[in-house]
């Protein structure tokens, strides 16, 4: 059966807190009630009543409205407005019948009320009454809890644009969550129209559908006018299964299919309706998401064209921004750097020489040893590309990795001659990254140099140019195989570098 659909919990198990201050009808109401199969305590006065309520969280409240020189209708306002107790059922109880009596009980938060005298059987059904509107209102409150944690088990999870659709099993296991389901499949529209496209499979070990494996949309939904094959239905299929639509904006964007066998009956209506909501909730992160991945891979072409302009002014520095990237995400991943940031990084390392396209070319291009006056002008570049992005918010934590990546560990490097730590790590990462690929490819001015040779020269300037850690980690990559002699002989895309921080 559905875990959203609790069972009506029995009279016997039923608790009921008698509160009124006379001994003989606090014991009349216990004998009465315990005959009917609850479970009672009593209190005869407004601070044991609190506690008692408190304390023992009983199914409902039996409650005189005069309680010798107190005011039950306070204690029921006291009891309302307290979080332990404020959803338990409150049945006045009292001799006082007059309409502004009544009136004032509901104002302080009473569910019932019940003149004196009265007959047994008719405080029996009051109290079977309340006990179903608090289960009613408990399931109501276990459906909007669950269905909250699943929405945001699902919002949690998809949190790239570039790895959205490897993580719709999220949404799967979700919804054979909700409804006590062991298998199923989610499937998106890809590819040929009217072609789903299984994206996600649970609890079939092995021997059920495959991941991209395609089958037509008209297997699984039948699109004609009538209300059956409303997309936006749950469709049951041949094979003891249903299939849920995923619709957002009117936009079919693939659908559940859960497979019912062992779950021990059919879906109730609000197992129907909750698994429409969750896969519309579903589609709307799945197509925001992609709409998002579209807009960031948008963005991130645009910032390689324009490394890619830097690049394009020297030949031999073609690709040199898409290397460097490489290695800075080869010393993330050995440093074990989260996701959110490797990807400021990535971005830092491919515009690390943006603020070149201000360097005239007969400085930038120059085969010779530059002079002071123009290293002078050649340094400037870190801080140029720094000004140059620094109106565009969503690079931020870009920045400080353009900035200064041409800072030296001891302090001798430039723009703010930083030393150590206060390096930004995306700067340290960078100079090596940059020196690397300086030092394995050929320039106008020398030629390359066997990897061997360059991890020489990073042994030698540890801790003077570069970070020792990070060069400790660069031999460790080199050691592993992770560099070779053919590395710098490849160029990586930028896809493929979006790849490795996924």
């Amino acid at each position: 059966m559905s875990t959203l659909a609790p069972s009506i919990p029995a009279q016997k198990a039923a608790t009921v807190l008698v509160v009124d201050d006379s001994d003989l009808l606090r014991n009349i109401l216990r004998e009465e009630l315990e005959a009917e199969g609850y479970r009672v305590h009593q209190a005869s006065d407004p601070e044991a009543a609190l506690t008692t309520a408190r304390d023992v969280r009983p199914d409902v409240i039996l409650l005189e409205a005069r309680l010798g020189h107190a005011d039950g209708i306070e204690v029921c306002r006291a009891l309302k407005s307290h979080p332990a107790t404020g959803h338990i059922p409150v049945l006045l109880v009292t001799s006082r019948n007059e309409l502004k009596d009544k009136l004032a009980g509901f104002e302080a938060g009473a569910d019932d009320y019940l003149a004196k005298p009265f007959f047994t059987k008719e405080l029996v059904a009051r109290l079977r009454t309340r006990l179903k509107d608090k289960v009613q209102l408990e399931r109501s409150r276990q459906m909007g809890q669950f269905y909250l944690e699943m929405l945001f088990g699902i919002a949690s999870a998809i949190t790239s644009p570039f790895k959205v659709e490897d993580e719709v099993e999220v949404i799967l296991r979700q919804a054979l969550l909700a409804v006590g389901a062991a298998r199923g499949t989610i499937l998106l529209l890809e590819g040929e129209p009217g072609t789903l496209e299984v994206r996600g499979a649970h609890g079939y070990h092995g021997r059920g559908p495959r991941i991209g494996e395609r089958v037509l949309l008209s297997e699984k939904l039948s699109l004609g006018e009538d209300e059956a094959g409303s997309p936006t239905a749950v469709h049951v299929l041949a094979n003891d299964s249903v299939f849920v639509p995923m619709v957002a904006k009117e936009q079919l964007v693939g659908g559940i299919e859960i497979d019912l066998r062992g779950r021990g009956g059919p879906l109730s209506a609000n197992d129907q309706k909750l698994l429409l909501s969750l896969a519309s909730q579903a589609a709307i992160f799945i197509q925001n998401a992609r709409l998002e991945r579209d807009v960031r891979s948008m963005f991130l072409n645009i910032i390689v064209s324009m490394a890619g302009a830097v690049d394009a002014k020297d030949a031999y520095t073609m690709g040199h921004s898409l290397r460097v990237a490489r290695t800075a995400l080869v010393l993330a991943q050995q440093m074990g750097l989260p996701r959110d940031r490797m990807e400021p990084l990535l971005l830092s390392a491919i515009l690390h020489d943006v603020g070149k396209i201000a360097i005239p070319d007969t400085i930038l291009k120059k085969p010779e040893r530059l002079s002071r006056e123009e290293f002078e002008v050649m340094k400037t570049h870190a801080e140029i590309g720094a000004r140059m992005l620094a109106h565009i918010p969503a690079l931020a934590a870009v920045i400080p990795g353009i900035k200064h990546h041409h800072e030296f560990w001891d302090g001798s490097g430039y723009p703010d001659g930083l030393k150590g730590e206060a390096i930004p790590l995306a700067g340290r990462i960078i100079l090596i990254g940059d020196a690397l690929d300086a030092m394995t490819t050929d320039r106008v001015y020398r030629k390359a140099v066997p990897l061997s040779r360059a991890m020489e020269e990073f042994r030698r300037f540890a801790g003077v140019q570069f970070d020792p850690y990070c060069i400790a980690l660069l031999e460790e990559a080199w050691h592993r195989g992770t560099l070779h002699d053919a590395y710098s002989d490849t160029t990586p895309t930028l896809h493929e570098l979006i790849a490795e921080i996924r």
